[in-house]
């Protein structure tokens, strides 16, 4: 008589100290998938603000006298001394200047590109900058006539030794009036900024 086959065994569990490997393993690979995606999608976002923050790739010299064209968009401006308001609360030391700005649309599909300038500024030698203050324009709002002038115009205040030397610097904007705003955010529609614009005097 034959003897019976000893019994089956069960498989033997693995040791405590591998199950623990592979668990770490295991959560280790979910933390790595999770913070790469995390990475794609703050990177992402990273270029996102970076092409709405930034202030363009450099500066264009605009020649004294001359116009600066964008986008089909002839660009003019001018700076002078001019007299302080009747109302101004500033000593001697400082003299006002008038900043004039000339905008002519000459295609038109920049027609609706209706927005000012942003950045306006005066700069001297020496690096520093001032502010300008636009004043109101009666100008349209949404698309400008092809062909014709319009006028921005702007004072600001300076150290009088600079007077004859500041220069005006302005970033147009790739605006339009038509864009609906629900499109105005959307990846697909953000540029990067339009280069600075100096005019020499």
């Amino acid at each position: 008589m034959s003897a019976a086959p000893p019994p089956e065994r069960e498989a033997a569990a693995p040791p405590a100290h591998r199950r623990r490997g592979r668990t770490a393993l295991l959560a280790a690979t979910a933390v790595v998938s999770v913070l790469a995606a995390a990475g794609v999608h703050t990177f992402d976002g990273y270029l996102f603000y970076e092409k709405m923050s930034s202030n363009g790739s450099g500066v264009v010299d605009v020649p004294a006298g001359q116009a600066a064209k964008v986008r089909d968009i002839e660009w003019k401006a001018t700076v002078s001394p001019t007299k302080a308001p009747p109302d101004n609360r500033h000593g001697s030391d400082v003299a006002w200047m008038k900043i004039d700005i000339r905008q002519k649309v000459l295609a038109e599909g920049s027609a609706t590109m209706t927005a000012a300038p942003l950045d306006i500024k005066l700069h001297d030698r020496a690096g520093r900058t001032w502010a300008v203050e636009l004043a109101d324009a009666d100008r349209p709002t949404d698309r400008l006539e092809v062909g014709k002038e319009y006028v921005l115009e702007g004072l600001a205040v300076v150290p009088v030794p600079v007077v004859n030397e500041v220069e005006l610097s302005f970033r147009p904007t790739d605006y339009r009036s038509d864009t609906p705003t629900a499109d105005l955010f959307k990846r697909k529609n953000v540029t990067p900024p339009l280069d600075t614009l100096r005019f020499r005097r």
